[in-house]
């Protein structure tokens, strides 16, 4: 159950409200009213919203005494919508910006953030970056957030642009000097950097720590990056509640990907999409199709529903925005009561590479593991995403997929030796256990012996019956290196065929893209499992999971199942429904089971930096499902409350969803 200051998990239709604004307008906020501002909170069904407090152009929406208040504004911003939020159980948090302040830029260069050649970082937009390591921290920032936990009824405060990229002001190398004993300059490593930025700002927030502590112990912070899979873990660990903006961008796949990661953690984190198209502000309008899509994907999959929203100039807000809301959060509020008690059920894991708390992984997020996430989700598997950091969670899965690069941190390995020699099943691919200095990690647990990276640019591979599911009996391609290994105790699965030649641009058949296969296979494995105790390991030579997210070649995809189909020929669920139905298995504290079947059905794709728009959806009609149970009594499709019809037998509850519109919840109640 959630503490009662772990009010994120409960309170889950939620508004960030952008209000950067500069001096110049002159109707700038003279309209605002609070009782009204809060009407239209209430018509869209929001019970959390992030106010201003202090924007990027460094104007200040409240009776501060140490900085600048809005001169356009006359009354207390902050105050008045706080007071009428508790009024009605809406919680607040106070929206600060940190690294983006257009008037302490200005007004005080000695805190801008630098570059290595002395010149101030560039200015993003129309905003000025600062660093958190100069005075800036000392003399502004952290008494105006004294002033707002001494004096403001808000419940948190919403720390922004906790960091910039990189700095070398003089505060910055004077810290790194006495921190590290050497000298910051653009020679060291560029994740270094980052790492010293990032845990910088984390001691900053064990500032603001103390002061909730002193003034008010109930305040929680929310850092945006923090609990962000991309983000130091030393710096996301000063943050009571996470952030993680996940807006699409030329899919849907963004929500997913990050609330199956977050859900895995013991942090609330707050997973954000925006009411816009194109950016932050741009005052355009999503369909509510569009936008109840995204909360299905978002509360579906086990996390809060959370969009931007923006304040017009004149303090207003836009009651077309708050008609939309209404529905979009209208379908989260049906449905709420039965998610909030209900957790995830594990079982495949992709195993994020993080090699180390104090620094922000490279890879977490790169290729392959988007790769990974659109296989499995596609496939219909049941899994989290999970940070090798949190590598002592895995016994709570029967499988887990390393993807590449080889950047798990130093005692991943030897404690996924035992993992599989105790009962699980480890699928690893490319170069995911290929060491730098080209040594193949757990090779005995694969039984295989590592050769060499293979001199062709471009595989084939043909899988064993076993594994092919419904790939075309002929050579498949994958568009990448392979590597060679030998099997010592490990089955072939798949063969490797080399292409015809290596090809250049003028010594090819067509085109030097991809050569047609070899006549005859190769004398190494494209895929191998090997029994390792009681558990098993299938190694994939070729990099399947970058190249699926990068071509979208479906018989990529096809074989990752087949391989799932092989290794747990008795899933938790079956869902005759192709990768357009996303699935989540949830379990009730009452040992109920609820299938979350969330559906995604968008238009027609145009330019690559454009959002497909979703106007309209078309319920899906008759989707058979099978659930791994037994002893059902009933089975219910929720909240319609509408039962139906269902066979339990082998092990197996089947029955047919009648339609799905955005999701739907089918809940087993046992007998």
């Amino acid at each position: 159950m959630a503490s009662q200051t772990d009010w994120l998990r409960t309170h889950v239709r939620q508004v960030h409200m952008d209000f950067h604004m500069p001096e110049f307008p002159l109707k700038a906020i003279k309209n605002f009213d609070a009782k009204a501002f809060v009407d239209h909170l209430e018509r869209g069904r929001v019970n959390m919203v992030a106010l201003f407090a202090k924007c990027h152009f460094g104007n200040s929406f409240y009776n501060t005494v140490v900085g600048h208040k809005h001169s356009g504004l006359p009354n207390d911003f902050l105050r008045e919508a706080a007071e009428e939020c508790r009024k009605r159980d809406i919680k607040t948090t106070a929206y600060y910006s940190l690294c983006c302040d257009r008037r302490a830029y200005e007004n005080y260069p000695h805190w801008r953030a630098m570059k290595a050649d002395g010149e101030p970082l560039p200015i993003s937009g129309p905003w000025g970056r600062v660093c958190v390591n100069t005075p800036y921290r000392e003399e502004l920032v952290l008494p105006q957030l004294e002033e707002i936990a001494r004096d403001y009824p808000v419940d948190g405060y919403f720390i922004d642009i906790p960091c910039v990229p990189e700095c070398f002001c003089k505060y910055c190398q004077q810290k790194f000097q006495l921190m590290y004993g050497r000298e910051l300059t653009s020679a060291v490593p560029g994740v270094e950097r980052r790492a010293f930025i990032q845990n910088s700002c984390g001691r900053f927030l064990r500032e603001l720590r103390g002061i909730c502590a002193r003034h008010n112990p109930d305040l929680r912070i929310m850092t945006n990056q923090a609990w962000s899979i991309r983000t130091a873990r030393t710096f996301s660990e000063q943050s009571h509640f996470g952030v993680w903006e996940s807006q699409p961008r030329s899919n849907y796949l963004s929500h997913s990907f990050a609330t199956r990661t977050v859900r895995t953690l013991d942090v609330p984190v707050q997973v954000m999409s925006v009411r816009f198209y194109q950016g932050w502000g741009d005052l355009t309008l999503k369909p509510a199709a569009q936008m109840t899509t995204e909360f299905a994907a978002m509360v579906g999959n086990g996390g809060v529903a959370s969009s931007g929203d923006q304040v017009n100039v004149d303090g207003t807000l836009q009651p077309a925005v708050y008609g939309m809301f209404d529905q979009a959060f209208g379908f989260v509020e049906a449905r709420e009561k039965l998610l909030l008690d209900a957790r995830s059920v594990t079982d495949t894991a992709i195993l994020a590479p993080v090699p180390r708390a104090d620094y922000p992984p490279e890879h977490a997020e790169g290729p392959a593991m988007l790769g990974a996430h659109k296989a499995l989700l596609e496939s219909h598997v049941q899994f989290d995403i999970l940070s090798s950091l949190d590598i002592d969670k895995i016994d709570a899965y029967q499988r887990i997929v390393l993807t590449e690069p080889n950047d798990f941190g130093p005692d991943v390995m030897e404690r996924l030796r035992a993992w599989v020699e105790a009962g699980g099943d480890l699928i690893a691919v490319g170069s995911a256990l290929i060491t730098n200095t080209n040594a193949f990690e757990l090779a005995g647990v694969f039984g295989v012996d590592y050769l060499e990276p293979s001199v062709f640019s471009v595989s084939h591979f043909r899988p064993g019956p076993e594994v092919a599911g419904d790939t075309y009996d002929l050579p498949l391609q994958c568009r990448g290196r392979s590597y060679k290994v030998i099997p010592t105790t490990a089955d072939v699965l798949a063969d490797y065929i080399y292409p015809q030649i290596e090809g250049t641009a003028t010594y090819a058949f067509r085109h030097n893209v991809c050569p047609p296969p070899a006549d005859d296979v190769s004398p190494y494995p494209f895929a191998t499992v090997n029994r390792y105790g009681k558990g098993r390991a299938v190694y994939v030579a070729g990099s399947v999971f970058k190249i699926y997210w990068e071509t979208n070649h479906h018989w990529l995809r096809q074989f990752i199942e087949g391989i799932w189909q092989h290794l747990d020929p008795e899933p938790l669920y079956r869902v005759d429904m192709s990768g357009i139905i996303e699935a989540n298995l949830m379990q009730r504290p009452n040992d109920e089971l609820m299938l979350n079947l969330i559906h995604y059905q968008v238009g027609h794709q145009s330019a690559g930096s454009a959002i497909p728009s979703i106007e309209r959806v078309h319920p899906i009609r008759g989707v058979p499902c099978e659930v791994k149970a037994t002893g059902v009594a009933r089975v219910v499709l929720e909240p319609e409350g509408a039962e139906i019809p269902f066979v339990e037998d082998n092990g197996y509850v089947t029955f047919t969803v009648p339609e799905i519109e955005y999701m739907a919840i089918v809940r087993l109640v046992m007998s």
